[in-house]
């Protein structure tokens, strides 16, 4: 059981720093494999005229309804394609459309700043956690005769580590679904246009 533990100990813990040893991450407590970055600019998917939402684009209901459909990730791309050929066809003015498009950006990337905060309050935390288990497994191991509450702390700390590293790999994809989603609805809005 003793070799067993640091064993698993060593895998897990080296799970932390070797998915960021992998890639070209370098901030250490990044908790994803895919590579952080921290800002996402409209220019990097927008090459037409700069565009902004204004200060009153909520007043327009066209505009704010239009806008608050890009914004939520689980409204399907086909009924926002809908809702933008509907607003063209209607006759409104295009800058309608650019301003929707523009007030869903910043939506959408308040909502993608708001995941890489958390990821980074994640990875801080897992990363001080796996210090923590390093430090267990020593304290339960240090005797000839290993403490069997101080084995099953470890035990546990290393279960909840585990969960939670899976569940990482989940959030960790958000970032990069919110980019393609506001990549899509820039090809909406560009073929209404």
């Amino acid at each position: 059981m003793r070799m067993l533990g640091r064993l698993w100990v060593l895998v897990v813990a080296a799970g932390v720093t070797g998915a960021q040893a992998a890639g070209p991450v370098k901030d250490p407590n990044w908790p994803c494999q895919q590579a952080k970055v921290s800002a996402f600019p409209l220019a990097s998917v927008w090459d037409g005229p700069a565009i902004e939402a204004g200060a009153n684009w909520r007043d327009d209901p066209e505009i704010a309804g239009l806008a608050a459909k890009m914004a939520q990730r689980r409204v399907p791309l086909d009924d926002i394609r809908a809702a933008v050929q509907s607003l063209a066809a209607s006759g409104a003015s295009k800058a309608k459309l650019t301003q929707a498009l523009a007030a869903a950006f910043d939506e959408l990337v308040r909502q993608r700043s708001e995941i890489i905060a958390g990821l980074d309050k994640f990875g801080r935390k897992q990363r001080e956690m796996a210090e923590r288990i390093r430090a267990e497994n020593e304290t339960a191991h240090k005797d000839a005769e290993p403490d069997a509450q101080a084995l099953q702390k470890l035990e546990w700390d290393l279960r909840i580590f585990d969960d939670r590293r899976r569940t990482a790999s989940y959030v960790c994809e958000a970032p990069q679904a919110i980019e393609t989603r506001i990549g899509e609805l820039v090809k909406l809005v560009r073929a209404a246009l």
